[in-house]
């Protein structure tokens, strides 16, 4: 399942409720961005998905919720170039845990 990323939204994904956060610099020329959760066996994560003219990088965020004694933290994706195509930055939750949002942050 693919959600767009709206600024100031918030969307659902898969029964979880997921606020959308973006910070963006003034110059930054990000058109559109979506997002699916991933899962292996063993951890659970997210995939975003950037499009814009190719000068404009970002990374993927997500707010990790672990299972076992709800302690919530943030991990940040690689640095991708938002291009035409739509570059793309995964990251994942440590085991025992999951995604509760998932954003991206424009990079400077």
């Amino acid at each position: 399942m693919r959600q767009r990323l709206i600024t100031a939204a918030a969307v659902s994904a898969m029964g979880m409720t997921a606020a959308i956060t973006l910070a963006t610099p003034a110059d930054a020329t990000i058109t559109g961005c979506t997002y699916k959760l991933i899962s292996t066996e063993y951890n659970k994560g997210a995939t975003v998905t950037c499009k814009g003219d190719g000068t404009s990088r970002f990374q993927a965020a997500v707010t990790c919720k672990r299972i076992d004694n709800g302690y919530e933290y943030r991990h940040d994706g690689q640095p991708a170039w938002a291009d035409p195509r739509g570059g793309k930055s995964t990251v994942w939750c440590d085991s025992k845990a999951r995604v509760i949002h998932t954003a991206y942050v424009a990079l400077p």
